[in-house]
């Protein structure tokens, strides 16, 4: 986790504490993957089951040197395709910062639509973006929430 949290520090203004990084790994160990060059982690995506039944991406990150080699991409595809067959999700949500202009091509390369604005959503005032993604086929949205509110559930009791 040590890794993870230097990573987190060279990829945001703002980074998550430690103790966040470890209680988002302890809540859903299956939606914390690292990608790894050797023994060095360079990049990981943390996500969350919502009571909506979105599932949330809270963190991306790939390490600066790392960069456009697609590992930001493989990350999403993982962490999407363990939301579905861990949790039944089809809906994905996260936020970014309007400035962040290589991420927002990321995922909307991906599939995810900007829905709103956040206003001042960041520490330092800047707005953010929310974006989603539904690869739902027709009737299983209402199976997506129920699977994603009972899983919820389960993990907050």
């Amino acid at each position: 986790m040590e890794q993870v949290f230097e990573l987190e520090e060279k990829c945001f203004k703002y980074p998550y504490p430690p103790q966040l990084l470890a209680m988002l790994r302890a809540l859903y160990p299956e939606l914390f993957l690292v990608a790894k060059h050797g023994n060095r982690v360079v990049g990981y995506v943390s996500a969350v089951v919502r009571s909506d039944g979105y599932g949330h991406i809270v963190s991306i990150c790939v390490d600066p040197e790392y960069r456009r080699q697609g590992i930001g991409k493989k990350l999403m595809e993982s962490v999407e395709a363990r939301m579905r067959s861990k949790f039944g999700l089809c809906r994905y949500r996260l936020e970014v910062r309007v400035s962040n202009e290589p991420a927002i091509r990321l995922y909307k390369s991906l599939g995810y639509r900007i829905v709103g604005v956040l206003r001042s959503y960041y520490p330092d005032g800047e707005d953010g973006y929310v974006m989603v993604k539904d690869v739902c086929q027709q009737g299983e949205r209402s199976s997506c929430a129920q699977i994603s509110s009972s899983s919820s559930s389960s993990e907050a009791g």
